[in-house]
Order: C-alpha cells, then structure tokens, then sequence
C-alpha cells in the first residue's frame, strides 16, 4: 500500500535548507547562506545583517566560497528562517555533516570572479547563477558522493582559486570566441588520495557549450565516484583514477561534443583588491575583511555606503573581503568607510585567509583566525606588509593552508604540561602556479611558533631556498 504525506509548505525547504553543525564557542548550528556568484544588493545584505542579529548574536562572516556563514543558530528556529530565507530567494549549503556513509553530497555555492562583467565583456556570472538555480533543490543532483565545488573566472586570470576545485572554468578567448579551459579534480582536504591541484583538461570548451560540459563532469561524480567510503569519495579520486584523458572521453561521451584540443596548463594568477576602472568607466574598490569576520551592524553600514556610493550591489570575494562596484568617487568611499573600518590596504590584509575552526570544535584556542590576528599583527609590526598568511584550524583545510604562501594547519601537541594546541607551519604553495605547500616544520605552538615563523618569514622575503633546522 502507498503512503502519501502531505508536508505542506515545509516541501519548498527540503533539498534547498539545511543547518551546520558546530561544537564551540557554545555554538550547536551554523548557517552558510549561498549568495550566487558572490553577488548581493543592499536590501538583501541588510535582511542577512536582521537575521544575523535575531539568530546568530549580530555575528557574520564571508566564507571564501562567497558565502555568509551565521552561527548560534537555535534549531527551534530553523522553519522560520528558511522562510526568510525563502523570501529573500537564498538557499543555504546542504551540510551533509549528518551522514556518515559517501552519500548526501550537494553542489557549493560556485566561486565566481568577483568584477565579473565589471572589468571585461566576458561576463561568467550569468552562467553561474543559471547553474546554482539548476542544482540548487533538484533531487537529480542531492545524492552526490560527496560535496562538489564549482568556479568560475573570465577576467582574464585566476582569482577564484581554479586548482582547489572539482572543476575550475579558466575563460579565455580561443580564435575570437569566448569559452573555458576546465581544470578538474581539486581538493586538498585530507580525504583520498590527499592534497590534490585540479588539472588542465586541455581542451577548449565554447560559453555556449558550457552549461551542459558543467552538468556532465556533476553527472560523472554522481554515477561513478566511490561510494564505498566517505574519504574517497571527492571527485579528485576518480580524476586520480582514470587520468584526465579518461574524464575527458566520458565527458565527450556523455556531450556528444568533441572538444578542441589547447595548451593551458597554468592559469594566470589575478587579484582584484584595491580599486580600478570598470569598462564602464566607473570604478571598483575592495575593502579588506580579515578572516571576513562582520557584524550586523557593518553588513548594514556596507549596504548604506553601496547605495550612496555606487549601485546598491557588492561583491563577495574568494579571500573574504567586500567589493563595492558601480563607484563614482573611490577617495570618498574610502572616507565613509574610515568611519567604521580600519582600513590596511596591504597584500596581508587582503589575502590572508583564516577559517572559522573556533566554531567547528575541532580546535583549541588559539583557533585559526585568531592565530592568523596574531601573526599579522606581528608582521605589521616588523613592517612586512606583503606576504599571505592561510590558516586552517584541521586537515580539512577549510583555510586553504596548503596553497598558501605562509601555511598553517593546527594539530593537538603532546607535552609535558598536557595536550597543547600546535599549528604546522608550510610554506611555498601557490594555487595559481598549482604548487602545493611544504613542510617547513612540525607541532609548534607559543614562542617556538612565532620563532619559526621569523626564520620562515626571512627565508622567503630573502628569496633564499627554505630549509628547516
């Protein structure tokens, strides 16, 4: 006999809603709020900023997957807001924290160039909306192995981070058309077979084309990733598997495209952090956000400034800061800006990345971000403004530590006083040059962590090859 249940409203939420877990700072759930291509205009920042101080103590944070991530989140108050949610026209991450077995998995928010269509014609974010509304909700594609990150940039440069992607969209301009060179099977979270840069498939996708080649490489994760276990089920171990050439024939296979073969192997790297003319004549300018920690009352004061100075919209950016667009008059942004934020235009301020571990429960204090504080602090204090700092409070490298040029990954430390908690100290990684991070050394905390940083730190500004006592 069939059983119909009729759930009502509540279906609108199921396969769009989902809450985090978290284990500290007295925090239970998490909220990671999915802005579409980084994209949000003021009346929506503000709503975001009300939820953030009904439902999560006025606490905000920009993820480096655009996202905005609240915490505190009572579980009793889930149904209401996703309805708010709901009315806004957001969806959140779907967290699959719950399941323990290779199941469950969902499509990320899809990094996206954050001037797209701001500083050149090739406009990536169209698509990267249209792929979020595809994926977002659709019962085809929430039973993934494992989650599964997309990115996107057409600015002529990689600015999103391509090579920690399951599949990064490099945009070119090949022979007077527009289109892609997909890089695939990035991650370098710990799960099998470890820290792995995606790889150029060497092929010339066209934009027209690129909906359908996005949906196909999601389908080849979905049919034939391993579902054995949970840590070998990211894509990058099938891509480990059967090569690039053997993505590329199921790919084609599955198209029925055959795609133009081309050699691009290392993308260009790119930034957008200070300010610069749009193709409008207009400008941008990207305010630093360390560790994208914010508030309600500064997600609001962001909204106000985006309207009086440019068009209402914002840009959220992969090495969480703000972007304003639209703008008339940079100098005078930037004045009503001071008013609220100390602003330090430095590479360390705007590319240091810090994860939000002080929540997930995986670490001790100092957590990640608060480490990342501590040795910009320190390097601002000695003058050194232009290195980058990633840290990740756990193996799951939520903070991208083993692209990093500085690269710090926490680790629980045995000593005599008792368990202590230690950071691993990296160096060299570049996500653009696809290098990943070695290990200048091991297990440091308090001043042994500060020392080795200085003699990591003069090693590298000194240009000298890196070598651990």
């Amino acid at each position: 006999m069939e059983i119909s249940i009729d759930i009502g409203d509540i279906g609108k939420f199921v396969g769009r809603y989902s809450l985090g877990r978290d284990n500290g700072q007295n925090s239970l759930h998490f909220l990671r709020i999915k802005v579409p291509a980084g994209q949000v205009d003021s009346d929506r920042l503000r709503k975001i900023a009300d939820l953030s101080r009904r439902y999560g103590r006025g606490y905000a944070e920009v993820t480096d997957r655009q996202s905005i991530q609240l915490h505190w989140i009572d579980s009793d108050n889930a149904l209401e807001i996703f309805e708010r949610l709901y009315e806004i026209g957001y969806s959140t991450d779907m967290c699959g924290q719950a399941f323990s077995g290779a199941c469950m998995g969902d499509v990320r928010n899809i990094v996206t160039c954050p001037l797209s269509g701001k500083i050149s014609e090739f406009d990536v974010s169209d698509l990267s909306k249209k792929l979020t509304d595809f994926f977002t909700g659709n019962p085809d594609y929430l039973d993934l192995p494992r989650k599964f990150k997309i990115a996107f940039t057409g600015c002529g440069g990689d600015c999103v981070r391509l090579g920690i992607n399951d599949v990064g969209m490099y945009g070119i301009t090949h022979n007077g058309e527009r289109g892609y060179v997909p890089f695939v099977g990035g991650s370098i979270g710990a799960s099998f077979p470890g820290p792995t840069l995606a790889k150029s498939l060497g092929i010339f996708v066209p934009e027209s084309q690129a909906f359908e080649f996005v949906k196909a490489v999601v389908e080849i994760h979905r049919d034939f990733s391993s579902r054995e276990s949970k840590a070998k089920a990211r894509f990058k171990n099938l891509v480990n598997e059967w090569g690039t050439e053997g993505v590329r024939e199921e790919i084609e296979r599955k198209t029925g495209a055959e795609y133009e073969r081309v050699n691009v192997e290392n993308p260009r790297p790119a930034h957008h952090n200070g300010h610069g003319t749009q193709i409008d004549g207009l400008y941008y300018y990207t305010l630093p956000v360390l560790g994208g920690v914010l508030s309600a009352e500064k997600l609001e004061f962001i909204a106000d400034m985006a309207e009086k100075h440019g068009s209402g919209e914002v840009r959220l950016t992969p090495e969480q800061n703000v972007t304003f667009v639209d703008v008339a008059d940079v100098n005078a942004l930037k004045r009503d800006l001071s008013r609220i934020f100390e602003i330090r235009e430095s590479r360390l301020r705007y590319s240091s990345i810090g994860c939000a571990s002080d929540f997930c429960g995986k670490t001790k204090e100092p957590h990640a971000k608060e480490i990342m504080q501590k040795l910009v602090d320190h390097c601002e204090k000695r003058g050194i403004d232009d290195v980058a700092i990633f840290v990740s409070g756990c193996r799951n490298a939520c903070g991208c530590h083993h692209v990093g040029q500085l690269g710090l990954v926490a680790r629980a430390v045995k000593t005599e006083r008792g368990v202590v908690q230690g950071y691993d100290l990296l160096y060299g990684g570049s996500f653009t040059e696809l290098k990943l991070a070695k290990v200048w050394k091991e297990g440091l905390y308090g001043e042994d962590l500060i020392r080795e940083f200085e003699k990591l730190l003069e090693v590298i500004r000194n240009g000298t090859e890196a070598k651990a006592d």
